[in-house]
């Protein structure tokens, strides 16, 4: 017989079912070995995260000026993809805390933690590109479909399974109401998730081609990735290592893995 308990596992694994024929990102460095991600968790304990002071002027003027070197290629990527937005705007917050994010109509935002934490515009202009990277591959608009899908959804599963629940309930169409909005909910976040690990794993690789053909050094911007880990937020507010980001020693050792690649190709980017 049928259980008429209503499970958000039920609607979550539905959901994800439905959302396969999405989008997904393309763009990835290989696959590392549970070696190289070891030693990049023991790499992670040992750095030292510190803060140094810098005037907001002086840390807008290097996001800027940072932001100004790597538009060329990116936009150039941008364009080669042909996916997301190649039209952005950059803007400095004050906020000390050690995060960056990208929303709509093209902004990218670089908080003032970001250069206090950094220890050469390499690693700044890793956190920037990799803010782009979320445009050029059309993160963005991804995600928001995805949430909406998402919703839809689960409204429609939750409702069908409330009316079924319900249909002796003397309060059914009050409960179906509410049964379709929990399921919407949980479609939403469901959508909101559903490729978010790996858009910031594309973020990464693409981000990597950007500082590269633009003159910073891939070697000295991968320690930005051990400082997230310690002392990063996300635009959520919940650790880098948890959630919607990957494991920091894994998205450590596939920056390896996609600089060997990029010094092998020199540097030509290939949609392969």
């Amino acid at each position: 017989m049928m259980s008429k308990r209503f499970t958000a596992t039920g609607i979550l694994l539905f959901i994800s079912v439905a959302l396969t024929g999405c989008a997904t990102p393309k763009y990835n460095s290989q696959q590392v070995s549970t070696q190289s991600r070891l030693s990049a968790q023991q790499e992670i304990r040992s750095i030292d995260v510190s803060r140094r002071n810098v005037s907001d002027a002086r840390a807008e003027r290097k996001v800027r000026a940072i932001y100004a070197d790597l538009k060329p290629y990116a936009t150039s990527l941008c364009r080669q993809l042909a996916e997301g937005s190649c039209t952005w705007e950059i803007e400095y917050s004050t906020d000390d805390e050690l995060n960056a994010f990208a929303a709509g109509q093209g902004k990218i935002v670089i908080k003032k933690g970001v250069i206090q934490y950094a220890s050469n515009d390499d690693e700044i202009a890793m956190v920037i590109a990799h803010e782009m990277s979320h445009h050029v591959a059309n993160h963005i608009n991804e995600t928001v479909q995805n949430a909406t899908t998402g919703m839809v959804v689960g409204g429609l599963v939750a409702g069908a399974i409330g009316a079924y629940a319900y249909s002796d309930s003397a309060y059914r169409e009050q409960r179906i109401i509410n049964a379709a909005a929990t399921g919407g909910g949980l479609g939403a976040m469901a959508g909101r998730l559903r490729y978010s690990k790996a858009q910031e794993n594309e973020a990464d690789y693409l981000s990597a081609y950007i500082i590269h053909n633009s003159g910073y050094d891939l070697k000295k911007a991968r320690t930005i990735f051990a400082k997230l880990a310690k002392a990063g937020k996300t635009e959520h507010g919940e650790n880098h290592s948890v959630g919607t980001h990957p494991d920091p020693a894994e998205r450590l050792a596939r920056w390896d893995v996609t600089t060997s690649e990029i010094a092998s190709k020199r540097g030509r980017f290939s949609t392969r």
